[in-house]
């Protein structure tokens, strides 16, 4: 095996067991063997050893997906469309959850960077995430007007559970969606889902002790949404907050305090976002006006990857999953869907974060076009008239 090889194989590594924010020259270096001064003589400098690193997790990416193929026809004769789809995404979470969070983490670095290299490719790993999943539900009974919702679900899904270690409780969010959207598009009988807490009602918001308090969790949630969570610092919130070290810590003792608040706070803004605007039309609620992600979207989704590899921040993850579909019901209500429970708006959610990710980095115009025309279909799809 060549050094470059090497090189990037290990880059990899350190990657997806520790975070792309460990990987540099000496990291990688040491754990292949070679002297750090190889990497910029193989890669020219870190940007060119990350875009190395993105080709390797992207066609790690492919192979897993690749693997799957074979276990389409498995399972008796009377297994549906969405107990086959249940059955491969829970096998795509299992070999590849890990990948799905340094694809991420690689989402939030080209958009922070600016790297086209790095946007362009993210870009492509998008599009072949969602074509394979509409092309595997075709394969597997669903006409092509359905193909669109199969595969904006199964994208959805992977991003919203690949930061759950729990295969089994993985399992508890697949096989109800699955079956509701099969429900759905098939116009069949609907079981509603039992009463209980509302989403929004899951995480309950925390009042900040004062002014001060208030400019510190900002200031992280800035931090974040630049550098991601593996490189925040308390000094580094701080500065920001134009405070000092003893008072950030006086407030948020420790940085896992500070991180928590973070999330609990950009959850309620990002909520509060969505359900101030007037309607559903366009992604203007999520996605900036010149591409990629909004910052608060972009940390609460860095956030969201941390937990992945932070078991102490992996409950208030849970909590903040708890909340899909709280938007979404609200949306549904104000266009006309009635009849829609909770389990609808969970689906309807994250069947359009599954639209979002395969058209994160496509260029605005064509990204708002896309969207509204897949989007107005797949509502007409599963919540016209039956």
């Amino acid at each position: 095996m060549d050094s470059a090889l090497q090189l990037a194989q290990a880059g990899w590594r350190i990657a997806l067991e520790e975070g792309l924010g460990a990987v540099s020259a000496r990291t990688a270096a040491a754990r292949a063997g070679a002297a750090a001064s190889a990497v910029n003589y193989h890669f020219g400098d870190r940007a060119g050893f990350l875009r190395r690193i993105q080709a390797q997790a992207l066609d790690e990416a492919g192979r897993e997906r690749e693997a799957l193929r074979p276990g389409l026809s498995r399972g008796p004769r009377w297994s549906s469309l969405a107990d086959r789809m249940t059955l491969l995404v829970a096998e795509r979470l299992e070999a590849g959850r890990l990948g799905f969070v340094l694809l991420g983490e690689f989402e939030i670095e080209a958009e922070v960077g600016g790297d086209l290299e790095l946007q362009a490719a993210a870009g492509r790993g998008g599009d072949a995430e969602f074509a394979f999943w509409r092309e595997t539900a075709l394969l597997l009974g669903a006409g092509d007007a359905d193909a669109d919702g199969w595969a904006g679900l199964a994208v959805g899904l992977c991003t919203l559970l690949h930061v759950e270690p729990d295969a089994g409780e993985r399992q508890l969010w697949l096989a109800p969606a699955f079956r509701r959207l099969g429900a759905r598009l098939g116009r069949t009988a609907i079981d509603p889902v039992p009463a209980g807490l509302a989403p929004d009602e899951a995480l309950p918001e925390r009042e900040h002790a004062n002014d001060t308090a208030r400019r510190i969790v900002e200031a992280a949630i800035a931090g974040i949404a630049d550098r991601g969570v593996s490189r925040l610092t308390q000094r580094d919130v701080a500065a920001r907050a134009g405070v000092s070290l003893a008072a950030t810590t006086y407030f948020f003792r420790t940085k896992a305090d500070l991180v928590e608040a973070a999330m609990v706070e950009l959850h309620r803004q990002v909520r509060a976002e969505v359900l101030a605007s007037a309607d559903d039309t366009g992604v203007a609620t999520v996605m900036a006006p010149t591409g990629g992600f909004s910052a608060r979207v972009r940390a609460l989704g860095a956030l969201q990857l941390a937990a992945a590899r932070e078991p102490a921040l992996q409950p208030l993850a849970a909590a903040v999953r708890a909340t899909r579909g709280a938007t979404s019901m609200r949306m549904l209500r104000r266009q006309g869907v009635n009849d829609a429970d909770g389990l609808d708006a969970m689906v309807w959610s994250t069947v359009m974060s599954g639209l979002i990710g395969k058209l994160r980095f496509a260029a605005p115009a064509e990204r708002e076009a896309v969207f509204g025309a897949m989007r107005d279909a797949l509502q007409a799809r599963l919540f016209g008239p039956r």
